[in-house]
């Protein structure tokens, strides 16, 4: 039994049984705070500037829990997925939201939930209060 155990452990790549509730709250995180960019920039410009935020942000947390020890790698998966994701409208305004999506992904994902949701508190009054232009 303990070397079925060990198989389990070593297939999860050394990511212990005891995180996966941690692990699943990073998810969550990065969902919850892509949604609220998705809906915070699509309100302040009266037009889509991201959809699926919530999806971009989980998939971009989920890529970078997978190489959390090598912030080059989670760029650079990052720079995939920007390179990827593909709309008719490819505005500077759609790859600045997208581009901030995915860091807000990254920065759950790599476990750094406090910092990421203080970064996010410190980004929605610029985004709000500014006069931004397309």
């Amino acid at each position: 039994m303990d070397t079925l155990k060990q198989i389990f452990i070593d297939s999860l790549n050394g990511l212990s049984l005891d995180v996966i509730p941690l692990f699943l709250f990073q998810l969550l995180c990065a969902g919850l705070l892509g949604y609220l960019t998705e809906k915070i920039l699509n309100k302040k410009f009266a037009i889509e500037v991201v959809t699926h935020g919530a999806l971009i942000a989980v998939v971009a947390a989920l890529l970078a829990s997978l190489v959390k020890y090598s912030v080059p790698a989670s760029v650079i998966a990052a720079a995939v997925l920007l390179i990827f994701i593909k709309t008719k409208d490819e505005s500077k305004l759609h790859i600045i939201g997208t581009f901030i999506v995915l860091a807000l992904g990254i920065g759950c994902g790599l476990g750094s939930v406090i910092q990421t949701v203080i970064g996010f508190m410190v980004l929605i009054p610029v985004i709000l209060f500014l006069p931004l232009k397309k």
